[in-house]
């Protein structure tokens, strides 16, 4: 990722302004909402006001895009390993890495019980054998 650092500098203190004259605003909206503003809410402000004001930061832009694509927890990737550890047991360890694949795969896109999804695909397959004029 290129960032121009002299820029970037710019960026920073054209939106440490903003946040710092709206800083009351925001404070007031949180307890009258009784919500906390989200952090993607605070940067889609930020951001919509330098479009509005015409002012350019791409350089904010690429490192918040970077961060915010950045996982939170690792959560995700421990739920993958507990799946597989649950399928891939002891009776099924005989299995190829390409049917544990595909049963992860399923499991974690589909996120229905194998009974389910076969009820789902079986049930597609027979809409989509009608025609369309019936």
């Amino acid at each position: 990722m290129k960032i121009n650092n002299d820029q970037l500098f710019d960026e920073v203190v054209l939106a440490k302004e903003y946040l710092q004259s709206n800083w009351e605003q925001r404070k007031q909206e949180e307890t009258i909402r009784d919500v906390i503003i989200s952090s993607e809410e605070k940067w889609l402000r930020l951001f919509g006001h330098f479009k509005e004001n015409h002012i350019a930061a791409p350089n904010l832009i690429k490192i918040v895009k970077y961060a915010f694509c950045l996982p939170g927890t690792s959560e995700p990737v421990e739920r993958v390993f507990s799946l597989m550890n649950n399928a891939w047991t002891d009776d099924r360890g005989l299995m190829k890495e390409s049917s544990v694949k595909g049963l992860m795969t399923c499991k974690i896109n589909i996120g229905l019980a194998s009974e389910d999804f076969y009820i789902k695909i079986k049930n597609k397959k027979r809409h989509s054998k009608k025609s369309p004029n019936q």
